[in-house]
C-alpha cells in the first residue's frame, strides 16, 4: 500500500483550511490514516526539508514551517 505525507503548513491553519484541504484529499479517494496538531521543532523542520539545505530561501522556509502549527 502507498502512503501519501501531507502537511497544512502554519498559514493554512491560521486561515482554518484544514478542513477544506482534507476534503479535496478525500474526495479524490485517499484515506486519514491519522492526522496531529503540533509544533515543529528547528531540528525536524531541517530534517524534513535537508534537500533543500544548500538553496538560498532555506533559511525562510525553516522560520516559515516552525513559526506556527501545522497539521500532519
Amino acid at each position: 500500500m502507498e502512503r501519501t505525507f501531507l502537511m497544512v503548513k502554519p498559514d493554512g491553519v491560521q486561515r482554518n483550511l484544514v478542513g477544506q484541504i482534507i476534503q479535496r484529499f478525500e474526495t479524490k479517494g485517499f484515506t486519514l490514516v491519522g492526522l496531529k496538531l503540533m509544533n515543529v521543532s528547528r531540528e525536524l523542520a531541517e530534517q524534513h526539508y535537508a534537500v533543500h539545505k544548500e538553496r538560498p530561501f532555506f533559511p525562510k522556509l525553516i522560520e516559515f514551517i516552525i513559526s506556527g502549527p501545522v497539521v500532519a
